[in-house]
């Protein structure tokens, strides 16, 4: 068991947090850069790939903020604790949503109108 500011669960609560805005940020960077490429080609697997990676990474930070385990966050008592596990919790929620959002251009439109 952790204590409850050990640096492992520390950096358990930090990964949950920024894990999901970080796929976010992937996706938008790789997604742009594969328009052309997408465009060029008329294919847009590539894009549809990066698109659920960074949807299951976003929902991994949510399993990982939602995990129970022996002597979790919410047995130590600790305000901050809980707060980063509800914060990263919604924030998880939020871009998945967003990124599940970035997927409807590549759903409905052509590879060059993306």
């Amino acid at each position: 068991m952790d204590a409850p500011d050990s640096p492992r669960r520390l950096g358990r609560q930090w990964t949950a947090m920024l894990l999901a805005p970080l796929a976010w940020a992937a996706a938008l960077g790789i997604l742009f850069t594969l328009t052309e490429d997408a465009c060029a080609r008329g294919a847009r697997l590539s894009m549809w790939v990066v698109t659920a990676v960074c949807v299951l990474l976003a929902l991994a930070s949510a399993a990982l903020a939602g995990s129970k385990r022996e002597g979790s966050i919410d047995d130590s008592g600790s305000d901050r604790a809980r707060f980063m596990r509800l914060a990263a919790l919604g924030i998880s929620a939020m871009f998945a949503g967003v990124l599940l959002l970035m997927a409807v251009p590549i759903l409905l439109l052509g590879a060059c109108r993306t």
